[in-house]
């Protein structure tokens, strides 16, 4: 059987038709014809339109073949698609790569082949158009040529479906988007329909569920509580508790909100009657989340049940029930069922501002409206509104409803059906709510300091610019702003110094943006800022407005009765509007942002075509390290160390590369906070631990190596139960691995670490503290942990310290590890002199380019003792 050749970007070539939708997408007649078409114009019974997968080839189009597809080790056009130019196979009896190919010796019996690569965007070939006949061909240069253009017809129809497929999914998107949208309006008009109403939203994924503060206080709980979905069902009375859960729960099966009104027992045990609204929130066709309203119902409830309770004996004592409706703070209106006015109190009166004379027993509800209406107070339907009324009534439900009058106030009604017919209406003046809960949303979307639209109100804007996007030329242009010294004043002067600082600055930008700009504050000393610009004049505008506020940032501000000086650093990316992606807009800005401040600070710099290279770089390297194949792109060098005295080799420490293969550089240590960030550093780690076990157990004598540890490979015992593994599997002893722990192990205050770290000390692994002396250096490390042995940073040899104070220090530290019983070791020993003065200040081993480059395994058992000539 042939074996098909092996592409080099193969993993790019599946992207490439993971994204096209071609693959499995069903019969075209466009593209059957151009195989009919191509079996005719060449005279061969079979013709296909191939493509191929990662295993298989499947025909979107075929002609003269029963089965839709084949294994990939079969496929000649797993061939084909190797190359630019078309592949033919005169006999393939007669070749050795085709010979015993089953397709060739048995069922269709190929002896004839040639098929064109068909490539999806210039750069991959994910099929081809091929022709085949059961008996030996050869193909004219006419018929080649003839081949090539159905190749280049069925490409271009490969692309328009590739084009078609991306339309139709983000017409999907947008239609999906707009209903999400216009149910968030609608919720969002049901809360500012309720008086007194908490918000609450529950994320499913993670599970997390949020009260507003109005919430807390109707639970009676602290305003920092922190509800849990299961503990805030528990609030509902008994009875009430399958309702609320059975209403989540189909919420979130079927996307069917809910409006239920039901009792609940505060934390501090009063029963109340709430009104609990919640419908889902959809993200890409699935419920991510509930969001809601909540309030507090109980007067409403109690003066409900009064007024129905006592509706006979109000018509038979109807002066006590005026004493008793005149003393209510609410408007209270009784119609009959022949939908006449029968009872009401002054407070209705003074809520709706009735003229003088309209109100008055066997008032008709319809002329009243119709007086409303006559007046501009009523605006609606009024046949709809009392349909609606009337409709609830025979539902025996309460219908709310809330309106603004003429003058500005704004009313809520409910009207209860009463058992003989008719209804009850209570009226509250809910303005002072209203605009207190309108308060509310400005401060949600605003940052309380500078008054600047925050984060939520930054993201709703960008997405809206995207969604206004009419043309290619429309473009959006993103600043992320950073402050440069901002920390600095914030600790000399205060924190009010350093409010007044962002106050100040957040004015001075507002200053220098155009009308329709946008400025924010993100958080801390961060801002952002969208700029209003076409494609044509993005660039101009963006540079000119990044060097105005780099240089109006550097002027002195007066901060209480002192001038500070600061500055600001900038990052820009310009994308079309059209598809943009906030969070990758977000992520290169920022990008630009942090080159920014980590060169040039005060300036401003453009996401380029470096900093992509630079991103995809570390895409890959964070790949890398989270694959299993982890080894094809890291590599582990080997650096001797030797015990000073003799200079007899003893080990060597295991030191991590990175496999160049794009000529873009990358520092073992950025692979590192990659493979942090990432959370890919357990599974760096642990082949790290493996490899180096596994390369040292073939190392002479007792020589040790020396394995790197992060501290986020530690707390969980995960670390302990991998070398467990790997000494067993090697049969490797304990005391011949020492694992280095950087300092700032200590900075996580966690007992679990500590406890992990003495585990694997009592399986006779040593313990050694890396870079002793710098960062979070401290002697009272030795009371949390007995280390086996102190290595000295190689700072304290580098060409700029101060060679007689570093000596002095590595002299101090090696006399009181000494005192402790503690081994030290030293890196860096770079010189004759680095060496001799090591040795005689006692430090008993080290390592350096002078004794020993670090060096791949193969070459590290070539000699005993690499630093055997040293002197």
């Amino acid at each position: 059987m042939n074996t098909y050749p092996k592409l080099p970007n193969e993993a790019g070539r599946l992207v490439a038709l993971n994204q096209s939708g071609v693959w499995h997408s069903g019969r075209e007649p466009e593209f059957d014809a151009i195989v009919q078409l191509a079996a005719s114009i060449l005279d061969c019974p079979i013709a296909l339109i191939s493509i191929v997968g990662k295993d298989e080839q499947w025909f979107k189009a075929k002609v003269g073949l029963g089965v839709s597809e084949t294994c990939k080790e079969v496929a000649f056009c797993a061939h084909t698609i190797a190359d630019t130019e078309p592949m033919v196979v005169e006999d393939a009896r007669l070749d050795p790569r085709f010979a015993e190919n089953p397709l060739v010796t048995g069922d269709p019996k190929i002896a004839f082949y040639a098929g064109v690569p068909i490539a999806i965007d210039g750069e991959h070939n994910i099929g081809t158009l091929c022709v085949i006949d059961q008996k030996p061909r050869h193909l004219t240069d006419a018929q080649r040529a003839q081949l090539l253009d159905l190749g280049r017809v069925a490409e271009g129809l490969i692309n328009a479906f590739k084009t078609n497929t991306k339309l139709e999914a983000a017409k999907r998107r947008e239609k999906e988007k707009s209903e999400e949208i216009e149910r968030t309006v609608l919720l969002l008009q049901q809360i500012k329909d309720m008086t007194g109403v908490g918000g609450w939203e529950f994320t499913l994924d993670p599970q997390r569920l949020m009260w507003t503060d109005e919430t807390k206080r109707i639970h009676e709980v602290p305003l920092d509580y922190e509800p849990q979905l299961a503990t805030a069902i528990d609030f509902y009375a008994p009875e009430s508790q399958p309702i609320i859960r059975s209403a989540v729960e189909t919420a979130i099966e079927t996307g069917t909100g809910w409006d239920l009104e039901l009792q609940l027992v505060t934390a501090s045990e009063n029963r109340i009657w709430v009104r609990a609204l919640g419908n889902p929130v959809y993200e890409n066709g699935a419920v991510t989340k509930l969001i809601g309203a909540f309030q507090d119902i109980t007067a409403q409830k109690r003066t409900e049940e009064f007024i129905k309770k006592s509706e006979k004996i109000a018509r038979e004592r109807s002066s006590e029930l005026s004493t008793i409706l005149q003393s209510m703070d609410e408007g209270v209106s009784v119609f009959g069922k022949d939908d006449r006015l029968t009872v009401w109190n002054e407070r209705y009166i003074e809520i709706f501002e009735k003229p003088e004379g309209e109100i008055r027993e066997g008032a008709d509800f319809r002329s009243l409206l119709e007086a409303e209406k006559a007046r501009g107070e009523f605006v609606g339907d009024i046949d709809h509104q009392i349909r609606k009324i009337h409709e609830s009534l025979k539902a025996n439900k309460t219908l709310t409803s809330q309106f603004q009058t003429k003058s500005g106030r704004v009313i809520k009604s409910n009207h209860v059906p009463m058992p003989g017919g008719g209804w009850v209406g209570t009226h509250s003046d809910v303005t002072a709510e209203i605009h207190a809960a309108e308060r509310d949303k400005h401060a949600s979307r605003h940052d309380p300091l500078t008054g600047l639209p925050n984060r939520l109100a930054f993201n709703d804007a960008l997405d809206e610019r995207k969604r206004l996007a009419e043309s290619d030329d429309d473009c959006i242009v993103l600043m992320l702003l950073d402050l440069d010294k901002f920390k600095a004043v914030n600790d000399t002067h205060g924190h009010q110094a350093g409010d007044e600082l962002l106050v100040s600055a957040a004015q001075r930008l507002i200053g220098c943006v155009r009308t329709g700009d946008l400025v924010a504050r993100l958080g801390g000393d961060e801002f952002a800022i969208l700029l209003a610009c076409s494609k044509t004049n993005a660039r101009s505008i963006a540079e000119a407005m990044a060097s105005k506020i780099t240089e109006i940032m550097c002027h002195p501000f007066r901060i209480l009765q002192k001038h500070v000086q600061i500055g600001a650093s900038v990052g820009i990316r310009i994308l079309r509007a059209k598809g943009a992606d906030s969070d990758s807009l977000f992520n290169e800005a920022d990008l630009a942002l942090y080159k920014v401040k980590e060169f040039s600070r005060g300036s401003y710099r453009f996401y380029d075509d470096d900093l992509a290279a630079e991103q995809k770089l570390k895409t890959q390297v964070a790949r890398a390290v989270r694959s299993s194949g982890i080894e094809e792109n890291v590599e582990l060098y080997f650096q001797p160390v030797f015990e000073l005295k003799t200079l007899k080799r003893v080990g060597a420490e295991a030191l991590l590369r990175w496999k160049d293969r794009s000529h873009l550089p990358i520092a073992p240590s950025e692979v590192i906070r990659i493979a942090e960030e990432n959370g890919a550093m357990a599974n760096l780690g642990n082949w790290m631990l493996k490899q180096s076990i596994e390369t040292a157990s073939q190392w002479p004598g007792d020589q040790r190596v020396s394995v790197n540890v992060s501290a986020s490979q530690l707390g969980d015992g995960a670390l302990y139960d991998q070398i467990v593994w790997a000494l067993d599997e090697h049969d490797f002893p304990a005391l011949r691995l020492e694992l280095e722990i950087s300092e700032t192990v200590f900075l996580k205050e966690a007992s679990d670490i500590m406890g992990e770290l003495s585990k694997i000390q009592a399986l006779g692994v040593d313990i050694a503290i890396d870079d002793f002396g710098t960062e979070y250096a401290s002697l009272s490390h030795m009371e949390r942990f007995a280390f086996d042995r102190l290595k000295i940073a190689h700072t304290f040899l580098s060409e700029g310290s101060n060679k007689f104070l570093s000596k002095a220090i590595v002299q101090s530290i090696t006399a009181f590890a000494r005192k402790l019983g503690i081994e030290t070791s030293i890196e860096g020993i770079e010189t004759a002199q680095h060496l001799q003065d090591m040795t005689e200040i006692g430090c008993i081993f080290g390592q350096g380019a002078y004794l020993a480059e670090p060096m791949p395994a193969f070459e590290f058992l070539k000699e005993e003792d690499p630093a055997r000539d040293v002197g």
